[in-house]
């Protein structure tokens, strides 16, 4: 089913699927706080400025930057979602990633998961857009699904709804960051009770 869809199309599954059920997502990440990582992003960067958490979601992430003293640029593609974030106090600007034209404007840019909702042809060109928007020495913080291409599925918790979700290995993931702008960090793989993960810690180069 994937092959038949466009990239503009397969965004589109996504986006339907976070406004129909944003309120169950917030819900169910928003205990699931990433705090080493959020820790660890902060550290990282070369001074405290800007941030901008691409595909912000609920704003759970947004939320800790902003309570850390960050000013923070939180950017979704789903109205839903949006809505769920102004719950939490954050201010979401509706925007899509992939038109991006911000020009060394950010610290950090946290991109947690946003990533799987790209088909991996656009991929290049948001890892580039996420280049261009970090000043020097500005850090990325990417979190994608492990696995390989890409895939249609349907989630009993999201009413069998189809959505669409790119999937990558360590060093697909390393590559396609080296190849567009950035020296990775630190590149892990871990996991929760649902999914196994890749994560990686990179700066601009």
């Amino acid at each position: 089913m994937e092959k038949d869809l466009s990239a503009k199309e397969k965004i589109q599954l996504a986006v339907q699927t976070y406004n129909k059920f944003s309120k169950i997502y917030a819900d169910y990440t928003s205990s699931k706080i990433m705090q080493f990582q959020l820790n660890n992003f902060i550290s990282l960067l070369p001074e405290k400025g800007k941030i901008l958490d691409a595909g912000s979601g609920a704003g759970r992430d947004s939320a800790y930057f902003k309570d850390e003293g960050f000013d923070v640029v939180s950017v979704d593609f789903s109205d839903g979602m949006i809505e769920e974030a102004k719950k939490l106090d954050v201010k979401t600007v509706k925007g899509n990633l992939l038109e991006m034209s911000s020009n060394q404007e950010f610290v950090g840019i946290w991109c947690m998961a946003s990533l799987a909702d790209i088909p991996k042809s656009e991929a290049p060109k948001l890892i580039k857009n996420f280049a261009n928007a970090l000043k020097k020495d500005g850090v990325l913080y990417i979190a994608v699904k492990k696995g390989d291409g890409e895939e249609i599925i349907e989630k009993e918790r999201y009413d069998n709804t189809p959505r669409f979700y790119a999937f990558y290995q360590k060093k697909e993931l390393n590559d396609l960051l080296i190849a567009n702008g950035f020296i990775i960090i630190e590149s892990t793989e871990s996991n929760d009770e649902e999914n196994d993960w890749v994560e990686v810690f990179a700066k601009k180069a």
